[in-house]
């Protein structure tokens, strides 16, 4: 197997690993196995990073984090195209 050395300045928040590492523990992975695995789903599926970012950045614990995913993705035509056919059928 062809290794690759990661770059010195591979900065990671720790408080994210040492949970993560937690839930690793509880899979019998460590950490090295789950950031191939990661980038072994990103290569055969590239659209799956688009999932992890959504799932990364959604709020937690807060009525906020309710509505992720549920505002802003119509764009403004959409929208008023709605809102007209909403104020016709009145």
């Amino acid at each position: 197997m062809n290794v690759i050395k990661v770059r010195k300045n591979f900065i990671l928040d720790k408080e994210v690993v040492e949970k993560a590492q937690d839930i690793l523990k509880s899979q019998h992975k460590n950490f090295t196995e789950v950031i191939n695995l990661y980038f072994k789903a990103i290569v055969k599926d590239p659209s799956i990073l688009t999932t992890i970012e959504k799932s990364a950045n959604k709020r937690t614990g807060s009525f906020i984090g309710m509505l992720d995913g549920q505002v802003g993705d119509a764009d403004y035509k959409e929208m008023k195209k709605e809102y007209i056919s909403k104020t016709e059928k009145r």
